[in-house]
């Protein structure tokens, strides 16, 4: 698929953004570094089934890689650069990674360092880092790789593993990193992905000359890796961002029309956007401030009013060029957006598609598109999956895209599948009367208090991270008499309540200040409203620390990492629970 793509007359090839430049990769460097670095990666020893980690960010090189590596039968390890050393060194042991490919030495934290003397070979891919002893820069595996290019022998057998490779064979272990437990290598084979984007392909058709693909997550993520493989073979351009912190640079750069994103981007430019009222003034200051209050409110679904219209003319379109002006599709996925966000985003003209899976299934179970779509849904289920609703409301799946287990663990593969094959995916969800499905929780993150109530904490989470003073937050529950949350401070959203009374702000002055307590109190009493007393939140504790992947308690897709969110603030958790 990659190689018939770079033999097409339309495909433009790829672009990476690097030093605030976009280099381009044209059909035939692509072509012919993956032929050389697959020829290279033979020469130094690499065998079928063995395992290659890439820890290196997005990028075209990072594509040539993952397929110069299938291409030698041998299964490539997606790493997240900030990745910790103990799940690093789990995940190499555990994939008996012999080769490693990293970006840069620098990029490495000090712990990762002292791994590198491990591997048989640390393949560096900056020409201007140092190497370790066993290093090798990819431009010399490059240029080696192309030599033998020229040796009519050795060119064949690139045809010839081409050919030899198997639907059924592995090409990809990808470690879930969750937000609790041991990380688990999932085994994807080429019929999983291949058959997953076939039948995507209904839902999210695209021209390859008249659209363009930003990627800015990472492609390490597997729902990123597997857009890139669907716009590979629709063909179209893709454009790899050097950092999600120069979003709003890129967009206007490239003005894209298709990007996949996870829902704390989609914040974020929701807060970028609404934040234009506080710099206006006067009549401009009302009117911006009336249409972001009608879109955030408004039925999309229902037909434009003449008031719309008019807020369209004067402040939507002036929102949607500040993302580039372009967009045809926003996919959204890895977990559920904030409605009223996501209502903001569907009524100023934003076409956000949310969509539900897990690395398991390759990784889509179910999404909305342009053809079948309800908001605050997460779609129907793709044409080829049996998907339904079992015991605890659990979701179960069965297809083709669906893997067959975890790598080196066959405790857990007996217990992943029920006797009449459908994954168990941990997460609760129903069907409505049309046919789409919801997420309501997950049946692994149930809480049970210490009076035998269960509690599913994630529906509840949702709801308090609404509030705009509310990044993030956790319900605790678990063996306690009553519900507590412990609620992350949004910056922005604070600092927009305290300016206006002419407050300064800082991080201390606003968690002491009775303005945004009270503000949040009062929304927990709204929260607490829909729910059951045993599940109501008692005592909440506000936190004014910067959530990142760095300090460990964000997955690599800004999910919170609720047993190490716990253990950082057992003090502040004891102490609701003391009076």
């Amino acid at each position: 698929m990659f190689f018939a793509n770079c033999e097409r007359s339309d495909f433009k090839g790829w672009h990476h953004r690097k030093n605030g430049e976009w280099i381009h990769y044209s059909k035939e460097l692509l072509k012919n570094n993956t032929k050389a670095l697959a020829l290279a990666l033979n020469s130094l020893g690499l065998k079928e089934k063995e395992s290659v980690g890439i820890i290196a960010p997005s990028s075209p090189n990072w594509l040539i890689a993952d397929i110069a590596i299938q291409l030698n039968q041998a299964q490539v390890v997606p790493l997240f650069p900030n990745i910790s050393s103990e799940n690093f060194l789990y995940q190499s042991k555990d994939a008996n990674i012999k080769i490693l490919i990293i970006n840069s030495i620098e990029e490495l934290d000090a712990p990762l360092l002292e791994t590198l003397s491990l591997f048989s070979t640390i393949i560096c891919i900056e020409k201007n880092s140092p190497i370790p002893a066993n290093g090798i820069y990819w431009d010399e595996l490059i240029k080696r790789g192309s030599d033998a290019l020229n040796d009519q022998v050795r060119a064949q057998w690139i045809e010839h593993q081409l050919k030899a490779i198997k639907p059924d064979d592995i090409f990809s272990i990808i470690y879930t990193s969750g937000s609790t437990g041991c990380p688990k290598g999932v085994e994807l084979t080429h019929r999983n992905m291949l058959v997953q984007i076939q039948n995507i392909l209904p839902m999210f058709q695209f021209n390859a000359r008249k659209d363009t693909c930003l990627t800015i997550l990472p492609v390490a993520h597997v729902l990123e890796r597997m857009a890139v493989y669907f716009y590979t073979l629709s063909g179209v351009p893709i454009y790899f961002g050097d950092n999600p912190n120069n979003l709003s640079h890129i967009l206007r750069e490239v003005r894209p029309t298709i990007m996949i994103v996870v829902p704390r981007i989609l914040e974020r430019l929701y807060e970028s956007m609404t934040t234009a009222a506080d710099r206006a003034k006067g009549l401009k200051h009302f009117i911006i401030k009336q249409a972001i209050k009608i879109a955030k409110i408004k039925d999309p679904n229902k037909h434009f009013e003449p008031l719309h219209w008019i807020f369209n003319r004067l402040v939507y379109k002036q929102m949607r060029d500040a993302v580039g002006g372009n967009f045809r599709m926003i996919i959204s996925g890895s977990s559920a957006l904030n409605k009223s966000i996501l209502r903001f985003l569907l009524n100023i003209g934003l076409p956000v598609f949310e969509g539900y899976g897990m690395t398991e299934c390759s990784p889509v179970v179910s999404a909305n598109c342009k053809q079948a779509i309800k908001p605050s849904s997460i779609g129907k289920p793709l044409a080829h999956l049996d998907v339904r609703i079992g015991e605890c409301n659990e979701i179960q799946i069965r297809g083709e895209s669906v893997f067959k287990g975890y790598h080196n663990r066959p405790d857990l593969n007996e217990k992943a599948f029920t006797e009449d094959g459908f994954y168990h995916s941990g997460d609760q969800g129903y069907f409505d009367d049309d046919g789409y499905l919801y997420f309501t929780g997950r049946i692994k993150e149930l809480l049970k208090t210490s009076t035998g109530k269960y509690v599913s904490p994630n529906p509840i989470e949702l709801e308090i991270i609404r509030h705009p003073l509310v990044e993030q937050a956790l319900v605790i529950a678990n063996d306690r008499k009553f519900v507590s949350a412990i609620i992350w401070l949004n910056p922005v959203g604070a600092r927009r309540m305290l300016k206006p009374q002419n407050e300064d702000y800082d991080v201390e002055n606003a968690l002491k200040s009775p303005l945004v307590r009270d503000a949040i109190n009062r929304h927990i009493e709204h929260v607490n409203e829909k729910l059951n007393h045993w599940e109501q939140i008692r005592k909440w504790t506000l936190i004014g620390d910067e959530l990142t992947i760095e300090s460990g308690l964000l997955t690599p897709t800004l999910k919170i990492r609720r047993t190490a969110a716990e253990k950082r603030y057992a003090e502040e958790i004891e102490k609701m629970y003391q009076q």
